[in-house]
């Protein structure tokens, strides 16, 4: 049996019809780029999420980008980051002529440390990102009152966690910003790049929104109040997820019925696995990363079984070459790098088919009770 890590013939098979007609609709019209389909999904993630504004953009990468611009980031201001991320979190900072200030993360979680967090914090400090990975959420109660103690703006990196919970809260809204990626693995995936800035600060929103089209006020055009961006989306992204949000509490609920099963399945196999199995929020499942002891052999076992997997990610963030100038060094997040070292990610979407997560379990259970592998 092959089992694909991302299968995008499966996952968009349902809606070919769909998109074609989207397309054509989309480009025999003079609506291609902020027009109605944009404005009219940032109304439904607003209704979705209970913000009160969201301004859509071209990427996760560029939300970031405007945010932390929107929020005073440049030279001379430090910003807190994950150490064990996605490279965007820290890049935007370092693009705007910020200093990413790396924080350790927890070995199980692999979530900010709010402990490592306080202790990082320097004069300089404006802005912590706490970001959520895979299927888990960052301990947001606390890193907000880390941040509250110490002035600081929270920009929630909820990328992956669109419809995930905590404290009675969507993801996205538990700081002073979030934002959500459409890139197409994502939950809610589009047929291209696209991500949504969300916030209740009015003022942050105007110059977000503003930022995102050459600094314009969307009012008077060539106007420009800021030095902006052309981070806009464009219609067709748009139209496909207002059309696909129409389903994705069933895509979710589906997704969460393939990680639950993983997480009973796998729950037992401690000292050699280890899985995250918090219940106290309410979960959404992007990718369901592991950690293992032996990581790689598990890999090739699986490989050899036909399953694709992923590893997420191969190296921390301040011992990639790109921030070398920042001069850290092995030994200076232990935890992030033991995690780079452990993790694997098994495929979940929400179009897999049960006798592949049967297979995937069953293969995962093998691998740990063969001699040649434990």
């Amino acid at each position: 049996m092959i089992v694909p890590f991302f299968n995008y013939k499966a996952r968009y098979a349902e809606d070919k019809e769909k998109i074609k007609e989207l397309v054509y609709q989309v480009g025999t019209s003079d609506q291609f780029i902020l027009k109605e389909y944009v404005a009219e999904l940032e109304e439904k993630i607003c209704a979705f999420t209970g913000a009160k504004h969201a301004i859509a953009t071209s990427n996760g990468t560029s939300a970031l980008t405007i945010i932390l611009k929107a929020m005073g980031v440049g030279p001379g201001v430090d910003v807190l980051t994950p150490a064990f991320s996605f490279i965007s979190t820290a890049s935007a900072i370092a693009l705007l002529g910020g200093r990413p200030v790396f924080v350790d993360v927890d070995p199980i979680t692999g979530m900010m440390d709010p402990v490592d967090l306080e202790s990082k914090i320097t004069p300089l400090s404006r802005v912590v990102i706490p970001t959520h990975l895979f299927s888990v959420m960052a301990d947001m109660t606390a890193i907000n009152e880390v941040a509250k103690r110490h002035d600081l703006l929270v920009l929630e990196d909820s990328a992956v966690a669109l419809g995930a919970r905590m404290n009675d809260t969507m993801a996205g809204i538990l700081g002073d910003a979030g934002l959500y990626s459409f890139f197409p693995a994502k939950p809610l995936g589009g047929i291209g790049d696209g991500a949504m800035i969300v916030t209740n600060d009015p003022e942050l929103a105007r110059l977000c929104r503003m930022l995102r089209n050459h600094g314009q006020d969307g009012i008077t055009r060539f106007l420009h109040h800021h030095i902006g961006y052309n981070h806009r989306m464009d219609e067709t992204v748009a139209a496909y997820l207002i059309y696909k949000l129409g389903r994705f509490s069933q895509l979710l609920e589906r997704r969460a019925q393939i990680g639950n099963s993983y997480n009973e399945a796998f729950k037992g196999l401690l000292p050699h696995l280890q899985i995250v199995d918090d219940t106290s929020y309410d979960r959404v499942y992007y990718t369901y990363v592991l950690q293992a002891e032996r990581r790689d052999d598990l890999r090739v076992f699986l490989s050899e079984k036909g399953i694709e997997t992923q590893i997420y990610y191969p190296r921390a963030l301040p011992l990639q070459p790109a921030f070398a100038y920042l001069g850290h060094k092995e030994g200076d997040f232990p935890n992030a790098e033991r995690i780079t070292k452990r993790a694997l990610a098994l495929p979940l979407y929400a179009e897999m088919p049960d006798e592949h997560v049967e297979y995937v379990k069953h293969a995962v259970i093998t691998a740990m009770a063969v001699s040649t592998y434990v």
